[in-house]
């Protein structure tokens, strides 16, 4: 989903950005008359940005992976529509163990349209 990492601060911050676009096959039913991006996917979009902080902080860990445990207090300012260019700027906030809280908005054109947060942790793999 991610379209490109705008800017890194390692083991801080991360900015990336999504253009939404008419061509993507969700519009299609999502409302035909007045296209609107699904939220679950803004909420995608926030987690792949997280994701990609947390890989750029500890690289691949043998038999353990990154999951989010908890997706928390979300909130939609304004629909995505085609032709937004969604910002997305996350921030680790608490890190305990192996578990960090990573909270986030998004922009467009410089006006928030969506925040919240993840609890990310580590899984061991079987």
């Amino acid at each position: 989903m991610v379209d490109r990492v705008l800017s890194v601060e390692p083991g801080r911050k991360i900015k990336t950005l999504k253009n939404i676009s008419v061509n993507e096959i969700h519009f299609k039913g999502h409302f035909p008359e007045h296209p609107v991006f699904p939220g679950v996917l803004t909420i995608e979009c926030f987690a792949q940005t997280a994701a990609i902080l947390i890989h750029m902080i500890d690289g691949e860990t043998p038999g353990m992976f990154d999951v989010i445990g908890s997706v928390m207090n979300f909130h939609f300012i304004r629909p995505l529509e085609p032709g937004d260019r969604l910002e997305v700027r996350m921030e680790i906030t608490k890190t305990a163990g192996i578990n960090r809280i990573i909270k986030g908005q998004g922009f467009v054109d410089g006006q928030m349209v969506a925040s919240g947060a993840f609890v990310f942790g580590k899984l061991v793999q079987k």
